[in-house]
C-alpha cells in the first residue's frame, strides 16, 4: 500500500506542467543607469548599435574622462555586421564608439574577441573644475581574450588611445 502512495505522487508530479514562461529576462538598454537612458538611445540610434551581452558584465562604471563623474562603457554590437565594439557615454561631452566597423588600435574594428573586460584606475587628468593643480585619477578599461592578448583603452587629450599589454 505504501508503495502504491508513492506511486501515485510520481504519477501526480509528472503530470504537473512546468512553469509558465511568462518570466522575461530585463531589455540590456533598461538596466542601464537612468541618467544614462537618453544619451544611450540618442547614441545607439546615431550609430546604429544594440547592447551587446556577449561578456558578463555588459557595461562598465568608471570615470573615464577623468572630469569626477562617472561615465559608462557599453559592450554593443552594430546592427548592420554584427561587428562588436565599445560604446563610451561621457556624463558630459560626446560618445565615442570604439570598434563596431571603426578601426581602433591593435583592437581592428571587431571586439568579438574581448571575453573578459574590466575597469583599471591607473593615470591621472586635470578635474574639470578648471585648476590644473588638482589631479584625479582617470579611469582606463583592459580588455582581453583569455590567454592571448589584452590592452588598456584610455582617455588621452581628448580622445582615446590604445596601450597593448600582451599577445
Amino acid at each position: 500500500m505504501t508503495m502504491l502512495r508513492h506511486w501515485r505522487w510520481v504519477i501526480a508530479a509528472a503530470a504537473i506542467p512546468p512553469a509558465p514562461a511568462f518570466a522575461q529576462t530585463l531589455p540590456l538598454d533598461s538596466q542601464l543607469p537612468a541618467w544614462a537612458a537618453k544619451p544611450w538611445a540618442v547614441a545607439a540610434a546615431a550609430n546604429h548599435v544594440e547592447a551587446f551581452a556577449g561578456v558578463n558584465p555588459f557595461y562598465q562604471r568608471g570615470d573615464f574622462d577623468g572630469d569626477g563623474k562617472a561615465d559608462l562603457a557599453i559592450l554593443v554590437r552594430e546592427k548592420a555586421t554584427g561587428k562588436i565594439g565599445i560604446l563610451v557615454l561621457h556624463r558630459a561631452g560626446k560618445p565615442v564608439l570604439l570598434g563596431a566597423g571603426r578601426p581602433f588600435g591593435n583592437g581592428g574594428d571587431d571586439f568579438a574577441w574581448i571575453d573578459q573586460w574590466s575597469v583599471d584606475d591607473g593615470g591621472t587628468s586635470p578635474r574639470s573644475s578648471g585648476d590644473p593643480s588638482t589631479k584625479h585619477r582617470a579611469d582606463a578599461l583592459w580588455v582581453a581574450k583569455e590567454g592571448a592578448a589584452s590592452a588598456v583603452i584610455r582617455y588621452r587629450n581628448g580622445k582615446y588611445v590604445w596601450r597593448q599589454e600582451g599577445d
